[in-house]
């Protein structure tokens, strides 16, 4: 019968075929003939038409239907880990400052780095925060500074002094992500130790 056929008050299914499970409706061996047809599933209750039969694909009608296959999927810990690689590429952090000016046409930001106190003859090795290997990175000795309140010394790192303080403190950056600090003299003890580091973001 024919919509066109249908008396005013009388009730037309819209469907061809009733099935009461997908599973049902997937048994069912479709013909070039039943394209375009509807069906209508009990259990989840939904209506679909038959889109193809090489393959068979019967298309959702009146819903949105969302199928895994059809998206990139995540594990937890994938997720949080793409989440993180995210953070770090837009790190505004309290400890990060923009200091005002660019670098190759790049902006330029700045952290401080507190590494804590510096034995005499000793190295230490800080990990650079949310260190990122795309980022350049440089030493701003002007800002770093190592101090002792008992001394009252207060003096840039890396410095180089005269006489017995020459190169008593010697700092380096790793590409690894990593601030090398050498103390090489027992007149380098500083019980405050700031390291200033400055960078660009690729």
């Amino acid at each position: 019968m024919q919509h066109k056929d249908v008396k005013k008050g009388n009730i037309h299914a819209i469907h061809n075929f009733e099935f009461t499970s997908k599973a049902e409706r997937d048994s069912y061996i479709p013909s070039a003939e039943d394209i375009n047809k509807v069906c209508l599933v009990l259990e989840p209750y939904c209506f679909y038409s038959l889109k193809s039969i090489e393959p068979i694909i019967w298309d959702i009608l009146g819903k949105i239907e969302i199928r895994l296959e059809d998206y990139d999927v995540y594990s937890k810990e994938e997720t949080l880990a793409l989440l993180s690689a995210k953070s770090n590429s837009y790190n505004m952090s309290a400890t990060e400052f923009s200091c005002g000016y660019t670098r190759g046409g790049k902006e330029v930001f700045g952290i401080e780095v507190d590494c804590g106190a510096l034995p005499n003859n000793t190295q230490k090795i800080i990990t650079i925060p949310n260190y990122n290997a795309l980022y350049i990175y440089w030493i701003d000795t002007t800002k770093s500074y190592g101090r002792n309140p008992l001394t009252k010394w207060c003096l840039p790192l890396p410095y180089a002094n005269a006489g017995s303080l020459s190169a008593s403190v010697q700092v380096e950056l790793t590409d690894t992500g990593k601030i090398i600090i050498n103390t090489l003299t027992n007149r380098s003890t500083h019980t405050e130790t700031k390291i200033v580091l400055n960078y660009t973001k690729g």
